[in-house]
């Protein structure tokens, strides 16, 4: 080979060992060899997502009417044995009066007591100022949550806020309320003049609370018997499809108490181990959360699946009508550091201690549960303390308790916004990183 070929040669094996390196130094740039997240305080809940059927103790009110019904009691409200829960008007006409008759008598109610001087001359004004924006937050709430079933009980406590405000600071007086109040008396004696009366009345045939819904399944479960049913019976009663039953105009559910029926998977229960208490989530149907009792889990061996009962008391209109639905049930929330499970290593390490003479003995700990945190360019090992494991993250400790204390091997423990790290290699205790 002559000279010539040689240094061309050479001049290319030059260059790509040129390219290498800058490589190699835009790679080491552009690239950490480890990977860090903020550890951060916050809440994780324990959720279970499920099917569940609602079982209740109903009894359904099969009246035969003629005539048009004016429902006097809401969804979920409680009513007496015997109480009247709707009167029965000739036409809808007459019984659209006496609603209108029935707004009109409250209406005349609310204003009579703000035009009462011993109303408002006690009133706080900081007082109505908290209940104006308490009535805003209600309206704001129901809109935002497409929830706009008491929107007129809402509105009404806004503008009786605002009219006590008016009241207070002299924007208005009671006899500017007594002109509307004959106004209104004015309307309501010619409603109740053209309008007729009610031809009858609906009562209660037991104490309970009233759903103005019927849909067939009312009496497919005794409610004696719910806590013994069976993986395939939850199963199937969630196959069921309800219907309206004709002439029936609502019923009553007489217990105190309400139940759900789920299915869970083997992994799920391993949750629920323990758990008496749990709140239920019914996302399509209500805002509210519902505080639940795990009162039976019925094993199935075969299938490796239980069925969970909860029991609930709290009721209100959305939830009456509830009856498959999907359920959310939060097992516990817990607060504290949050530290990514990726993060989470076990190391031996080496420590010193004191022994009963006062000589300076150093030991090791094998397999401390711990997590490496960058701090000033360099790695330590910091001992964990955490309960709890959900959704992918370690609730940590910062606050140790005194037998924590005594347990603990490193020189602290992870701390609010420390840089832990979750990915990396070769990490070890005083390890410079560039």
């Amino acid at each position: 080979m002559n000279s010539k070929k040689i240094r061309t040669v050479g001049a290319l094996v030059l260059a790509l060992l040129v390219l290498l390196y800058v490589g190699y130094q835009a790679y080491q740039a552009t690239h950490k060899t480890i990977q860090t997240e903020t550890a951060m305080y916050g809440q994780v809940s324990d959720v279970l997502q499920a099917q569940g059927f609602v079982i209740r103790d109903e009894t359904v009110i099969d009246e035969n009417v003629d005539g048009v019904l004016s429902y006097q009691v809401a969804d979920g409200t409680r009513v007496a044995a015997n109480g009247v829960i709707a009167d029965v008007f000739s036409t809808e006409s007459d019984a659209t009066a006496q609603r209108e008759i029935d707004q009109l008598n409250g209406e005349i109610e609310n204003l009579e007591s703000l035009s009462k001087p011993s109303d408002y001359f006690v009133a706080n004004p900081s007082m109505l100022g908290e209940q104006i924006y308490s009535a805003i937050g209600q309206i704001s709430q129901g809109v935002n949550e497409n929830d706009f079933s008491d929107i007129s009980t809402w509105k009404e406590n806004l503008l009786t806020a605002l009219a006590r405000r008016r009241l207070v600071i002299g924007e208005a007086s009671a006899e500017d309320y007594s002109q509307r109040i004959s106004e209104l008396e004015g309307q309501r004696d010619a409603l109740a003049s053209q309008a007729g009366s009610s031809i009858g009345t609906i009562q209660a045939p037991e104490a309970g609370y009233f759903i103005s819904s019927v849909d067939g399944l009312e009496n497919v479960v005794n409610i004696e018997e719910v806590e013994d049913l069976t993986v395939a019976q939850v199963e199937e009663l969630l196959k069921k499809k309800g219907s309206e039953e004709s002439g029936a105009i609502g019923k009553i559910c007489g217990e105190f108490h309400w139940y759900v029926a789920c299915v869970f998977e083997e992994n799920d229960m391993v949750h629920l181990e323990d758990v008496t208490n749990v709140m239920l989530d019914i996302p399509f149907a209500s805002a509210e959360q519902i505080p639940a009792t795990v009162v039976a889990k019925n094993y199935d061996s075969e299938t490796g699946k239980t069925a969970v009962i909860f029991q609930c008391s709290y009721i209100d209109s959305d939830i009456a009508s509830v009856r498959n639905e999907a359920i959310q049930v939060t097992v516990a929330t817990y607060s504290g550091v949050l530290v990514n499970e990726r993060a989470l290593r076990f190391e031996d390490v080496e420590y010193t201690t004191t022994d009963e003479n006062g000589n300076t003995v150093t030991q090791v700990q094998k397999n401390v549960r711990g997590v490496y945190i960058l701090y000033g360019g360099q790695l330590e090992f910091v001992q964990v303390f955490t309960d709890h494991s959900v959704n992918g993250y370690a609730i940590c400790k910062t606050e140790l308790s005194s037998e924590e204390r005594e347990a603990l091997v490193t020189n602290s423990t992870i701390q609010l916004y420390d840089q832990v790290v979750v990915e990396g290699t070769d990490l070890y205790d005083g390890k410079i990183v560039q």
